[in-house]
């Protein structure tokens, strides 16, 4: 499963969300500042959305290149 951890009014989050509906993809999407900020300090990213996948967290980019 794709989890998501993403902010208000976050484009690159709305772009994300966009393309994984699109491509049929099941995923979970977390809109909570606080957990984001917890998530992005245990993972070194300091940018939303944050994609958690197969235990792994990614960057928006890392992520579209790692499932392609």
């Amino acid at each position: 499963m794709i989890k998501i951890y993403g902010k208000e009014n976050c484009r690159q989050c709305e772009e994300l969300k966009s393309k994984l509906v699109n491509d049929g993809a099941e995923f979970e999407y977390i809109e909570d500042i606080k957990e984001l900020r917890v998530v992005a300090s245990k993972a070194k990213i300091m940018s939303a959305p944050i994609i958690e996948y197969n235990g792994k967290f990614y960057t928006m980019d890392s992520f579209l290149k790692e499932v392609k």
